[in-house]
């Protein structure tokens, strides 16, 4: 499983950096999201979660704040939207995770 989640991080990571150069069209956010979906699922541990958590938000907001200013240029700008797909996919996963957690404990 383990194998798996590394693998579908480097797609991931491939196929936004792609993106950047090549118009890949609406479903490749698609399949970044799921990509992600798969990375936190498998990648994302209980120790981890906080930090992965954080670093989510900041790249997040970055990415927001870079894409209004145009200060990339428009392929690093394409690139970062596509990587922010990719990462919120597995944010959505472990932080849902993480809520039924500690709602489930109390």
């Amino acid at each position: 499983m383990e194998r798996i989640g590394r693998i579908a991080f480097y797609a991931g990571l491939i196929v936004s950096v792609a993106a950047g150069f090549v118009n890949v069209g609406p479903m490749a956010v698609t399949g970044l999201m799921v990509l992600g979906i798969i990375v936190g699922l498998l990648n994302v541990t209980g120790s981890e979660v906080q930090r992965f958590l954080t670093g989510t938000v900041a790249l997040l907001l970055a990415g927001f704040v870079l894409s209004a200013t145009d200060a990339l240029g428009a392929t690093a700008t394409t690139v970062l939207a596509h990587f922010v797909a990719f990462v919120a996919g597995a944010a959505l996963l472990v932080a849902l995770r993480e809520v039924y957690a500690v709602t489930k404990a109390k």
